[in-house]
């Protein structure tokens, strides 16, 4: 009996030493990568205003065989949605320079992202993918909020090579 009662104390302050810890940790995490795109501005819009175009460069709905896809119509634009058995989609905001995207996913997690276009100096368009995930108290949340950066970083730049790709590869079309 004093074992048992040894190891459930130990668990509860161990327990409670984690959530002590995860409380240092911020609620609130922000991820961003950009790419520079030597190609026109409204062919960049086009492809990010679109739900039904980030099939072919997006890299979180490429990795994720999506079921039972619903797209609203039209597919861009404020209120524009895609809903599917594994993720619901929806454009918060679009603006000529921005793009704000509500992700909802099937187990429940939910965040916001999207994209800023913006002009740089040159030639080319520097596009910015951004994720803001807020977290509850609990502490698997707070910790796993280590591995975010690493995850979602490398998804998010893979997705903006291939927009980059995608919208350069025919720069006479405008879309």
């Amino acid at each position: 009996m004093r074992i048992i009662k040894l190891l459930f104390i130990s668990f509860v302050v161990l327990f409670g030493v984690l959530t002590a810890l995860s409380l240092l940790f911020p609620s609130r995490l922000h991820i961003s990568r950009a790419i520079n795109i030597a190609a026109p501005r409204e062919k960049i819009c086009a492809a990010v205003d679109d739900l039904q175009r980030w099939n072919e460069w997006n890299a979180f709905l490429r990795a994720t065989p999506l079921t039972g896809k619903i797209y609203s119509s039209p597919a861009s634009g404020k209120g524009a949605f895609l809903h599917s058995d594994q993720l619901t989609l929806e454009i918060m905001t679009a603006a000529p320079d921005s793009v704000a995207v509500d992700w909802r996913l099937s187990n429940g997690k939910h965040f916001k992202g999207g994209y800023n276009i913006l002009q740089n100096g040159g030639d080319s368009i520097a596009v910015q993918s951004w994720f803001d995930f807020h977290f509850r108290w609990y502490p698997w949340e707070k910790f796993s909020s280590l591995f975010f950066e690493n995850i979602y970083g490398a998804e998010m730049e893979k997705g903006l090579d291939k927009l980059k790709q995608l919208v350069e590869a025919n720069r006479s079309s405008i879309n």
